[in-house]
């Protein structure tokens, strides 16, 4: 992906035009920003991977949503 068209794609929202779910899904992990990396994560669309545990559950690895977004796994502060 061209940088023209990176720019292209991104709203003034902060968000990726096509949608959360098709970027995600679409675009390779080393050519997205950490930021929006990790919205991905957030809210399900790519897999974790730090140490994250839900009830006792070792969830990493794996699509889960956080609190934020609808899911069980609860934000880092």
């Amino acid at each position: 992906m061209k940088m023209s068209e990176l720019e292209d794609s991104i709203v003034q929202e902060g968000g990726p035009s096509q949608g959360w779910k098709a970027y995600c899904t679409n675009t390779p992990r080393d050519k997205m920003s950490a930021s929006w990396e990790s919205g991905c994560v957030a809210r399900g669309h790519l897999t974790r991977k730090d140490d994250t545990y839900v009830d006792g559950e070792k969830i990493t690895g794996k699509k889960a949503k956080s609190t934020e977004h609808g899911g069980p796994v609860p934000d880092h502060s």
